[in-house]
């Protein structure tokens, strides 16, 4: 896709200074649209952006091994950093799960989401009307017709091919063949959901340890640091993850402090990311 101008530099203005340059190319590059299609990226509020900004200034950061063995606790020399990561086979997905930050090396694999002004993750799309106003599924876990299609199954994803409950019933204690009134996913589980099991299955296909994070802004503007705070932010997950280290929310706010104080023997370097604190605060206070 070709962008204009105009829309990479309001893009760019959005960005952290150092960060601008961790996007390799700004026309192949997946940006997120609103609902009307248009690209949001450049607009304050953008969650893609800030995690541009703090993950873009990791990864092109002299120390960014050092900096990610400290923020996750790893003894790794060789990571690396990607955005909007994709693979629609890990779970027969017909549009794949995307994560918003990737961060690999030999050994490990960190999944991060991040948010920033959202209200909660992503819900289910087949309990929603489609273009010719059918709903796919009634919003419970129950064997069901979709009248799309004309096939019987508890999901809706699963009678189209999709391996999502087949990692649900290992990793939480929700069971495929089991009914649920309504489906524990239809809401903003759905998205923390996907997270997990795509972080599962792509760990057993690359044979590494893979670990799920939820990055956010602490702030009293932002829903889900709210939700964090009351320790709500996983819904009906909380209690049904068998992993209890699933998902685990770290704030920007710590993430930019570890890194400021690792820095303390490099003012150069340190300045950078007072400045990009600085910058992520002054988002935060547009809000």
């Amino acid at each position: 896709m070709q962008l204009d101008d105009l829309t990479i530099g309001n893009i760019k203005k959005n960005l952290f200074y150092r960060s601008i340059d961790a996007i390799s190319d700004y026309n192949r590059f997946d940006w997120h649209k609103d609902k009307c299609g248009m690209i949001d990226t450049g607009q304050n509020n953008s969650s893609q952006a800030l995690a541009i900004d703090f993950w873009g200034c990791l990864k092109l950061s002299k120390y960014k091994n050092e900096l990610i063995n400290i923020l996750f606790v790893e003894t790794e020399n060789d990571w690396d950093i990607q955005f909007e990561y994709v693979d629609k086979k890990l779970l027969s997905e017909k549009k794949s799960t995307q994560i918003d930050i990737l961060i690999r090396s030999k050994n490990t694999a960190i999944f991060i989401e991040s948010k920033f002004t959202e209200q909660d993750g992503g819900g289910c799309s087949q309990v929603k009307k489609t273009k010719n106003s059918i709903v796919q599924c009634s919003g419970n876990y129950i064997t069901q017709i979709n009248p799309k299609n004309n096939i019987s199954s508890k999901c809706a994803l699963t009678g189209k091919g999709i391996k999502y409950w087949d990692y649900i019933d290992q990793l939480t204690c929700y069971k495929k063949d089991h009914d649920y009134r309504p489906c524990p996913f239809r809401n903003g589980e759905y998205q923390w959901m996907r997270n997990i099991c795509f972080a599962e299955a792509y760990a057993r296909t690359n044979d590494v340890n893979a670990k799920t994070y939820l990055a956010y802004l602490e702030s009293k503007k932002c829903p889900i640091s709210k939700k964090v705070n009351k320790e709500k932010y996983l819904g009906k997950l909380k209690d049904n993850i068998i992993n209890t280290n699933s998902f685990m929310p770290i704030s920007y706010n710590n993430l930019l402090e570890t890194c400021i104080s690792f820095l303390s023997n490099d003012e150069e370097e340190k300045k950078v990311w007072i400045d990009l604190k600085n910058w992520m605060m002054k988002k935060e206070s547009l809000l």
